[in-house]
């Protein structure tokens, strides 16, 4: 390379800018089955709902999709550990939950 070719790649890896991922929004490829057998293995099945409901995000292409029983209790989440998870969540201010008398949640991811 000539003195100029080489100057000139200087000049540009100094003014190029430094490209730096957000921890928070870190990104995190998850087998299912993993996850469910750590969530077993913890006693913390309340941790696969959190996980469960990004997946239904993703699967529906919405942040508001329903959350039926019958895919976490085949997990082994019981609908008791989902209410409570989804209480938690939405105190937490992560959800919205559209509760509707003898009828399936509706969910909504808050902030992503």
């Amino acid at each position: 390379m000539d003195d100029w070719a080489k100057k000139r790649l200087r000049e540009l890896e100094a003014a190029a800018p430094v490209k730096r991922r957000n921890r928070k929004d870190a990104f995190v490829l998850l087998p299912l089955g993993w996850f469910e057998a750590a969530t077993r293995a913890t006693r913390t099945p309340q941790a696969l709902v959190s996980v469960w409901l990004l997946h239904l995000a993703w699967r529906t292409k919405s942040p508001t999709f329903p959350v039926p029983n019958g895919q976490l209790e085949q997990h082994g989440v019981s609908r008791y550990a989902k209410y409570r998870a989804l209480a938690r969540l939405e105190r937490a201010g992560l959800i919205t939950v559209d509760r509707r008398v003898r009828k399936t949640l509706i969910v909504t991811l808050v902030g992503l």
